[in-house]
């Protein structure tokens, strides 16, 4: 399978908990009330997408890399990667391999200089000063490393593992891997998927709160990076 699909929706949608399992819900049931929401939208998106997409009625039990990604046992199922920021959710699911997502809110962030001078290359940062609006830049470039780190299974303390140099729309990486990141600048929302190499098509839905429906949207103007 060549294609992707993205998803997007609201942390405060009424999602449907009755396809996550009574021992699902016993384990959010402790955490703070942010954090459950977050917890429970973002499964509560994924059982709905796989009922849609792949069938069953619920959520099946996850498990988890040695670096704490999620995944599904059954072979069968798709590849996932859920992110969200404020109110954004955006779930990607992917059949064709390993696969991350990250969105941000990009919103004003102090000091963001001294940050993308730790975070990023040099090359980079020269880049980001040149562009018209750095911030958005700064937002491109933080939202396609969580990208490839959450595709790798990594954290944010692993951002130098991941090199872009964005006049070229190219990336190296360490290790080396064979991906593609795409990025998109979504009005007020940056977004960025790091995809295996094999995919050639991205399909995207909303996520409608009224009718738990997912409603396709019309191809936008993704970018991609590709790995040199």
């Amino acid at each position: 399978m060549n294609s992707a699909r993205l998803i997007t929706a609201s942390l405060d949608d009424p999602f449907s908990l009755s396809r996550l399992s009574a021992d699902m819900m016993a384990k959010s049931a402790a955490m703070n009330p942010a954090r459950r929401q977050q917890w429970r939208a973002g499964r509560a998106l994924l059982a709905e997408a796989l009922s849609v997409f792949c069938g069953g009625e619920t959520l099946p039990e996850l498990q988890f890399s040695a670096q704490g990604k999620p995944f599904f046992a059954d072979v069968s199922l798709p590849h996932f990667s859920l992110s969200h920021s404020k109110n954004h959710l955006q779930l990607l699911l992917c059949q064709a391999g390993e696969a991350g997502g990250d969105v941000e809110q990009m919103r004003p962030r102090r000091r963001y200089h001294d940050v993308a001078r730790e975070a990023f290359s040099d090359t980079e940062f020269l880049w980001l000063m040149e562009q018209a609006e750095p911030q958005m830049a700064f937002w491109q470039l933080w939202c396609l490393r969580e990208a490839w780190l959450k595709q790798q299974g990594g954290s944010v303390w692993q951002m130098d593992r991941i090199r872009l140099d964005p006049a070229f729309r190219s990336f190296t990486s360490e290790p080396a891997t064979d991906t593609q990141l795409w990025y998109l600048a979504d009005g007020s929302e940056m977004r960025a998927l790091a995809l295996p190499a094999g995919v050639s098509e991205l399909e995207e839905y909303a996520f409608n709160a009224v009718s738990g429906d997912f409603i396709p949207l019309t191809s936008r103007p993704w970018s991609q990076f590709s790995s040199c």
